[in-house]
């Protein structure tokens, strides 16, 4: 009879992903990731590999719950244009939830490395890369059904979206009051999200 794993591999991870998220890579030592994750080392080597396989394993956990919060988020709005909205009003909202930090995880990884660091820095703008596809094609969706103008042009409107979020991101880590945050949220959508 097989035995039972001793741990459950998606809460250890989970569990890792915040403690790098609020910490950072160099600042989190495999002491903190043994209590995180509540394993001896050679657990962890046996399941995640070392501290570098495990942080990256981490950022693509970030980037699927950053992917999965996206089109969940678009798909519950009448519209897709609406749902571009509803995301940006959510970064305000999500600043005062249990998340580690306000900051975006890959944001602060790419500050962390420099463009030398490949190993850390390549996979960071990768996802970037798929984040302004997905914005894109969500965009090219909103085209098609009438949302934006045949003129539009939805990849200069993804990368424009996506370098306000991570502005918002890094204004809500200034612990800016929520109000404030919601009326730059408002006046960020205003500015870049066409109105029907």
């Amino acid at each position: 009879m097989p035995r039972t794993p001793q741990f459950h591999r998606e809460t250890a991870l989970n569990n890792a992903l915040y403690l790098f998220w609020r910490q950072g890579y160099h600042a989190t030592s495999m002491k903190d990731i043994e209590e995180a994750m509540d394993m001896r080392p050679g657990s962890i080597y046996a399941a995640f590999g070392n501290k570098e396989a495990l942080f990256k394993e981490t950022l693509d956990a970030y980037f699927s719950m950053v992917e999965q919060n996206f089109r969940e988020t678009i798909a519950k709005q009448p519209s897709v244009l609406q749902g571009f909205r509803q995301y940006l009003k959510d970064i305000a909202s999500t600043s005062e939830s249990c998340a580690p930090t306000k900051a975006c995880m890959l944001v602060k990884t790419l500050l962390e490395f420099t463009p030398e660091d490949k190993a850390f820095s390549d996979p960071v703008y990768a996802y970037f890369d798929s984040i302004e596809t997905m914005f894109k094609s969500a965009l090219e969706d909103a085209r098609s059904r009438g949302e934006l103008s045949k003129q539009s042009s939805p990849g200069q409107l993804a990368r424009l979206i996506q370098t306000n979020v991570i502005g918002l991101r890094t204004m809500a880590r200034r612990s800016l009051p929520q109000a404030q945050l919601e009326v730059l949220v408002d006046d960020v959508i205003a500015r870049i999200i066409p109105m029907n």
